[in-house]
């Protein structure tokens, strides 16, 4: 009788734990997507389903944690995780003390960065370290696969601007009322990631097979339609890694990204043409990178962010830059918001544990680790905050550190 009463409890944590870690990826897009308009100015519309949502992920994501409290872990963290943590400590103490007790600076509301904090990250960061050993990452896979391609269906269904006479034409496009044109665009690359993956590693059904398709074509579309640089160029750092990876030949992997890179300069043209069909801002925001005319408005963030770690290179001042206006953002890069925040020494071990996970994921994918798609999905989200977004906004981020860190480590680094 205890027996089976403990073997019951290990299928309820092992589904808490999986169904917690699925709705990390998909769960809010998901949602969203379900019950929300595809486009609202009213902000009460959209918390009426975004609160619930979140309370929801909350409840689960300390429930996990509390089923889990009791299990022995390991007498050490690894190196990698005590410093992802340490960051996390003196970025949380950073951002208090500029927006409590500082005053010779005002930044104003900040309530939503403690929100995204306390009610998003942290959670998620302690439910996969005392879950991770019970998260079914075969099944999680398949689960966000298959709830991405229904959530490109509602996409699909309910927002009517994408495919609108004037829908190219008319700008940047959300996925809902939620969803913003940088999140939406990077619904579509993890799409592509995740189907492209499905088709070439995993044996999908037939089924699977059309669902993949779909995926990738849906995706594509939903990428360049959302009119934003950094989901392609996230996906472009995606098929780098992979491929040169997953190489074994190193010369041959240089000789053949080299020609790859001259095919693709010499075809630009064509590709921008291509590109500007579906989404032309996107094709005019992309000549105007390349075109050395550098990332438009992010420019002055990254110039804004580097006097800033300048005038205090070592611990840093502030964790977001201020503009003349009274209004604050951050500088749209995760090094350089760690470099003005935490100085030299937040920069040096975000770098660090970057890097350490980089390396975990690149062994999965040369040892063809069946699990590696979670490899690429980190490659995906470092990229998207290299130029978009914030580090404290990324609960996606962080709990792909995490599980990197604590499943797939060696030794205690």
């Amino acid at each position: 009788m205890s027996i089976s009463l403990k073997v019951s409890k290990q299928k309820i944590n092992i589904l808490l734990s999986t169904l917690n870690f699925v709705l990390i990826f998909i769960g809010f897009q998901l949602v969203t997507s379900a019950f929300l308009p595809a486009h609202s100015d009213m902000d009460v519309i959209t918390r009426s389903v975004t609160m619930p949502y979140r309370i929801f992920t909350l409840i689960l994501a300390l429930l996990v944690i509390i089923i889990n409290i009791k299990n022995k872990e390991q007498s050490f963290y690894p190196v990698a995780l005590v410093a992802f943590l340490f960051f996390w400590v003196i970025l949380i103490i950073r951002i208090f003390y500029d927006t409590n007790i500082r005053t010779d600076i005002e930044f104003g509301d900040v309530s939503k960065i403690w929100v995204y904090i306390f009610g998003i990250c942290i959670p998620a960061i302690f439910s996969i370290i005392k879950s991770y050993k019970y998260i079914d990452l075969e099944k999680s896979f398949w689960i966000i696969l298959t709830l991405s391609a229904f959530t490109f269906l509602l996409v699909i269904f309910k927002n009517n601007a994408l495919f609108g006479a004037d829908a190219a034409m008319s700008g940047r496009h959300v996925g809902n009322a939620a969803i913003s044109t940088i999140s939406f665009g990077h619904l579509g690359t993890t799409g592509i990631i995740l189907g492209v993956f499905a088709l070439l590693v995993k044996k999908p059904t037939w089924f699977y097979k059309v669902l993949c398709i779909f995926l990738i074509i849906t995706g594509i579309f939903f990428m360049l339609r959302a009119g934003s640089r950094g989901p392609v160029m996230a996906l472009g750092a995606v098929l780098f890694f992979w491929i040169f990876v997953q190489a074994k030949n190193f010369t041959l992997a240089i000789f053949g990204l080299i020609t790859v890179y001259f095919l693709t300069v010499i075809s630009m043209s064509e590709i921008f043409d291509l590109i500007g069909e579906v989404s032309p801002i996107l094709e005019g925001r992309l000549r105007m990178t390349l075109d050395t005319e550098g990332f438009g408005s992010r420019d002055i963030y990254y110039t804004k962010a580097l006097e800033y770690f300048f005038a205090n290179p070592i611990l840093g001042g502030q964790f977001a830059i201020i503009f003349e206006d009274g209004s604050f953002d951050y500088s749209h890069n995760l090094i350089l918001d760690a470099l003005i925040g935490m100085g030299v020494i937040g920069g040096l071990v975000l770098t660090y544990f970057l890097l350490v996970a980089l390396i975990r994921s690149t062994n999965l994918v040369k040892n063809k680790n069946t699990d590696y798609w979670v490899g690429l999905l980190l490659v995906q989200q470092i990229a998207f905050n290299l130029v978009s977004g914030a580090f404290y906004y990324n609960s996606v981020l962080s709990a792909l550190l995490v599980l990197i860190f604590l499943k797939y480590r060696k030794n205690k680094h």
